[in-house]
């Protein structure tokens, strides 16, 4: 179990397509713009977002990639030998008023970690991600067009340095061998509502959606 931790040096929350840094007013997360980890992909906002989600800032706004390249990708200074956990966030919202859901994949340091894909368009996922580096001192998150040729686009990142000592030693084991780790739900279990909890700004923040019987597709944790 995951426990929460302070942020470290390195640790940020990533506003993909806002044009400024701000802090949350509702839930008192800093945020950054993306342009300085990314020079591809077009801003565009996502009115929806107001409308669904209006306490989630993030949503309303998200970085698309309407260009033929095969994959684009964000860079993130890290430490080698070090254990990072980075989640991206998708709000569809029918942003480009498509008639069909898109699909894509996101890759870290060139492997495929996860399928994006919606079955509503109106409920976001999110893919969290724990690794270790290598020896190389940049992480890249990419977005790679698959078969669909979807447009793929991003609403936030998330990348967090892990303390040490947060995993045990035969779980650091096994992330020291290039191992992934993906988080699967965040559950509220017997709450009726998509619940928040904070502690200010320095802590780890997890939004958990409602348990009824079957792990619903929008429940993610969140990080300031």
């Amino acid at each position: 179990m995951l426990t929460s931790f302070h942020l470290l040096p390195g640790s940020i929350s990533v506003d993909c397509g806002s044009n400024a840094n701000y802090v949350d007013s509702v839930r008192n997360i800093s945020w950054v713009s993306d342009d300085e980890y990314i020079t591809t992909g077009v801003n565009g906002d996502v009115p929806s977002a107001q409308t669904y989600y209006p306490d989630f800032s993030e949503f309303k706004a998200a970085r698309y990639f309407p260009d033929s390249l095969a994959k684009n990708c964000y860079r993130f200074a890290s430490m080698p030998n070090k254990t990072y956990m980075i989640r991206g966030t998708f709000f569809y919202g029918s942003y480009d008023n498509a008639t069909k859901l898109p699909s894509f994949q996101m890759a870290i340091d060139g492997t495929v970690v996860a399928n994006v894909t919606f079955d509503n368009p109106t409920i976001f996922v999110y893919h969290e991600i724990s690794f270790m580096t290598q020896l190389n001192n940049v992480t890249y998150l990419c977005l790679l067009r698959d078969s669909s040729n979807s447009v793929p686009f991003i609403s936030a990142i998330s990348f967090w340095s892990v303390p040490d000592g947060l995993w045990n030693a035969n779980v650091a084991a096994v992330l020291g061998e290039g191992v992934y780790f993906k988080t699967k739900y965040r559950l509220n279990f017997g709450g009726n509502d998509l619940v928040s909890q904070l502690n200010v700004s320095t802590e780890y923040h997890f939004t958990c959606a409602t348990f009824n019987g079957k792990p619903p597709g929008g429940s993610w944790g969140n990080s300031g």
